[in-house]
């Protein structure tokens, strides 16, 4: 068992480390709360079958980006509950809502969720293009 002496050490412990993505020259790492967020950034931008010994990982959420932008928000929003709920055993999701702008072709995702090892609630805000335009995320 560690031994724990901050805040911060315990979070860094509860959550873990790893390098910041997308590395750019140099290798900074990052740990606690924004490796959770990347880490779940990674699983939603990611298509099922594009990791050859993971399969199933990742959202269909890439998949929806030339679909009905009603359509797009309302599958994509069950294929972002879906996937935390399959893949995220560090949080407790409380719920994802969409909400559309068919001028912009812009669908932002609300993600709530509990990170269990702090009890600390985070409203993530996740941007998604849909529609005739593309996603450069």
């Amino acid at each position: 068992m560690a031994n724990i002496k901050s805040v911060k050490q315990s979070l860094t412990v509860r959550l873990g480390s790893d390098l910041r993505f997308p590395i750019a020259g140099n290798f900074e790492s990052i740990n606690g709360l924004q490796l959770l967020l990347q880490d779940i950034q990674r699983l939603l931008l990611t298509i099922p079958g594009e990791r050859p010994m993971r399969p199933n990982f990742g959202c269909n959420l890439r998949n929806q980006i030339w679909e009905n932008m009603e359509a797009a928000r309302v599958s994509g929003a069950a294929s972002i509950r879906e996937s935390l709920h399959l893949y995220e055993p560090r949080i407790t999701l409380i719920g994802v809502s969409g909400t559309s702008n068919e001028n912009t072709g812009l669908i932002t995702f609300n993600i709530q969720f509990v990170v269990n090892s702090t009890d600390t609630a985070v409203n993530l805000v996740f941007p998604f293009r849909a529609g005739t335009q593309l996603s450069f995320a």
